[in-house]
């Protein structure tokens, strides 16, 4: 009955999502040449708004001699400069439309590395992005109106589940809510009770809070019935997703997108991340990405540097979409370590040191000063001095000889201020250049 009023209602209330969904699913089928057909002829809109309509790209587009009506292909927009996070928190105002789209609104990204930032977005832009995810959803048997569950904990989003509206509003949508601030051994315990009687179909999460549920599930024989699990908002190592799979036996796929952006790319049940080619362009420069958005008329971005990495696909994905794919995602560009000889470490390498290392539950590496690291551990008595000596042969052989090492032992190790865990926490730059 709940989810017919569901359905109902979003059929009275939310038309033009359901529209939107309606379209991509059906998009999401057509070859890969008719999906660069498609988004092309997205871009060039976009980009004649941005000519006309926004005050930066009118400078900018005039300065640099672009026509948008010159555009051929999405390889066009080489012809101009990349857009970065400075510029885009420096010229805010002229980067927003002129004509404000109807329901404009501003909102700001979680600041997961310590810089957050403003960007503005319009009521069919938030339509698109919700559309997106329920078809990436969809990919995993949820339907509107089945029961979801969020273990996350961004300010952001908790807001609207806050109070008694929020819980109206979430008890009549089918929306279990986990915060993953709170991660105790009793609010694990607590949470994979709450998972069992919801009945979720999908739970929606960060991939360090998920593993460590599904850590507590193993621990205890406990496996709530789960149609599938979506990571989100931080890398999804190998690792972590077997220990997922294994605690909860359901497919596991992964999300990939920024606050600025929406929703960039999702995966497949046959293991491809396919970009929502309808709403973004997604170029890589020299391992950057750089995101074109196709749907927000209130704030175009063209070429933003989100300051993530990945490795873009050439495939095509057995699944048989003609969606575009990102080959593999290998994090943030604030994740990389400077070494005192000057050499760059991806957080990768930590990662693939630390995953798979008995008795170490979380770690996470702190660079203090260019020469220094501290290494926290989660870990049992089982981890001992032979284990430690082991990784850090490899640390300083691998990485740098150079590094002073400092290893801690703690109990937890929280999350940062938008809920988001990182594993990396390279040096500022002012004490990377002080050594």
């Amino acid at each position: 009955m709940r989810k017919a009023l569901v359905r109902a209602w979003m059929a009275a209330r939310a038309r033009p999502l359901l529209g939107y969904r309606a379209d991509l699913e059906k998009s999401q089928w057509l070859s890969a040449d008719a999906v660069a057909d498609l988004q092309l002829r997205k871009l060039r809109a976009t980009l004649a708004h941005a000519s006309t309509q926004v005050p930066y790209y009118r400078e900018m587009f005039r300065t640099e001699g672009f026509d948008p009506a010159s555009v051929k292909s999405s390889d066009d927009l080489r012809r101009i400069p990349v857009l970065s996070r400075e510029t885009l928190t420096t010229r805010f105002a002229d980067l927003l439309a002129d004509a404000a789209p109807a329901g404009r609104f501003v909102r700001s990204t979680g600041g997961s590395t310590g810089r957050p930032l403003r960007f503005a977005v319009d009521t069919h832009e938030m339509m698109t992005r919700s559309a997106h995810i329920h078809r990436g959803l969809g990919w995993l048997g949820w339907h509107p109106g089945d029961r979801v569950a969020y273990v996350w904990g961004s300010d952001i989003d908790t807001r609207e589940h806050k109070g008694w509206m929020g819980f109206a509003r979430d008890a009549f949508m089918g929306v279990l809510w986990l915060d993953a601030f709170t991660m105790s051994r009793n609010r694990l315990d607590e949470y994979l009770d709450r998972l069992e009687r919801f009945e979720p179909s999908v739970v929606i999460g960060y991939p360090s809070s998920l593993h460590l549920l599904a850590q507590r599930a193993l621990e205890t024989s406990r496996r709530p019935r789960l149609a599938g699990i979506e990571c989100s908002a931080e890398m999804l190592m190998p690792q972590v997703r077997a220990d997922l799979k294994r605690a909860f036996d359901c497919p596991v796929l992964d999300r990939y997108g920024c606050r600025e952006a929406g929703v960039v790319a999702h995966e497949c049940m046959d293991g491809s991340l396919h970009i929502n080619a309808e709403s973004v362009v997604v170029e890589s420069h020299e391992g950057e990405l750089l995101l074109t958005t196709l749907n927000n008329r209130a704030m175009p971005l063209v070429r933003y540097r989100n300051e993530d990495l990945a490795v873009l696909g050439e495939r095509h994905c057995p699944c048989g979409r003609g969606l575009p794919l990102i080959e593999k995602l290998q994090g943030r560009l604030s994740d990389i370590i400077r070494t005192p000889g000057g050499r760059l470490i991806h957080g990768e390498f930590f990662t693939h040191l630390f995953y798979g290392v008995s008795h170490v539950s979380r770690f996470q590496v702190r660079q203090t000063r260019r020469d220094h690291l501290e290494i926290r551990l989660v870990a049992t008595d089982g981890f001992g001095p032979a284990d430690q000596q082991t990784l850090e042969r490899a640390i300083l052989s691998h990485g740098d000889a150079a590094f002073r090492i400092t290893w801690l032992r703690v109990d937890k190790i929280p999350s940062g201020q938008s809920g988001k865990y990182r594993f990396i926490i390279p040096a500022p730059p002012d004490s990377a250049d002080d050594v």
